[in-house]
Order: C-alpha cells, then sequence, then structure tokens
C-alpha cells in the first residue's frame, strides 16, 4: 500500500462526515423552528383566531368544579347551552336562547393604561 493514499481517504470520510453532520444540523434546525412557530402561535392564539372564522360552535365561558369536572357554557346555531362535563360524559344543564345576556357575577374593572399601573407599582414598592 501507498502511504499517499491512507491520508487521501481517511479525508474523504472526514468530509463525508462534516457533510452529514452539516446536512443533519441544518434539518434539525428547521424541525426545531417549525415546532417553536407553531407553540408560539398557539400560545398567542392566532391559530385559534384563524380557525375559529364561522364556526358553528363557539365556547362562552368554561369554570372548573374538581379535577375533572367543569361547566360550559356553548353557543349552538342559536341556541346557549350549559353543559356539565365530567371525564365520562357530558351533560345538558339548561338551554337558553344565544341572544340573552351572560349573567355577570363579579364587576368589571376598567382597564387601565401601561403608564397608571406603572405609576401605582413605583409608589407602591417605593424604598425612602
Amino acid at each position: 500500500m501507498n502511504a499517499s493514499t491512507l491520508p487521501a481517504a481517511s479525508g474523504d470520510v472526514l468530509a463525508g462526515d462534516s457533510l452529514l453532520m452539516t446536512v443533519s444540523g441544518a434539518l434539525a434546525l428547521i424541525v426545531l423552528t417549525m415546532v417553536a412557530l407553531a407553540w408560539l402561535a398557539r400560545r398567542s392564539g392566532i391559530a385559534g383566531r384563524l380557525n375559529d372564522g364561522k364556526g358553528a360552535i363557539n365556547l362562552v365561558a368554561s369554570k372548573s368544579l374538581g379535577n375533572r369536572e367543569r361547566v360550559v357554557v356553548v353557543d349552538v346555531q342559536g341556541c346557549r347551552l350549559v353543559l356539565g362535563v365530567t371525564a365520562g360524559q357530558i351533560s345538558c344543564l339548561a338551554t337558553l336562547e344565544a341572544d340573552e345576556p351572560s349573567p355577570q357575577t363579579h364587576d368589571a374593572k376598567p382597564c387601565l393604561d401601561f403608564s397608571s399601573v406603572l405609576t401605582a407599582l413605583r409608589q407602591k414598592y417605593r424604598k425612602d
């Protein structure tokens, strides 16, 4: 065997490994970017707004009653349904007209702008 052929052959193997690592790294980066964008769209609510256009079923309110029990208010084709949802079944508790306003049990506080909230927090945590 000629000594000059051995380094060339091992250099080709290293070049092939380097190419394989580059391609697999780029593929992994693309897949991770897609996963991150999907997670961001879900967290920001963009996915829900795009899919919710003119849906026949709209979720109005939901309240957890326990680990696996919920009360859900849903609008379906002009009717408002109050549903009891458990791990094993879904029960219709009441049927209302969709035009009826939903009862408010708590007073809604007016939204404050950022500057007033920041000022209130600065005054609250001011060190004198």
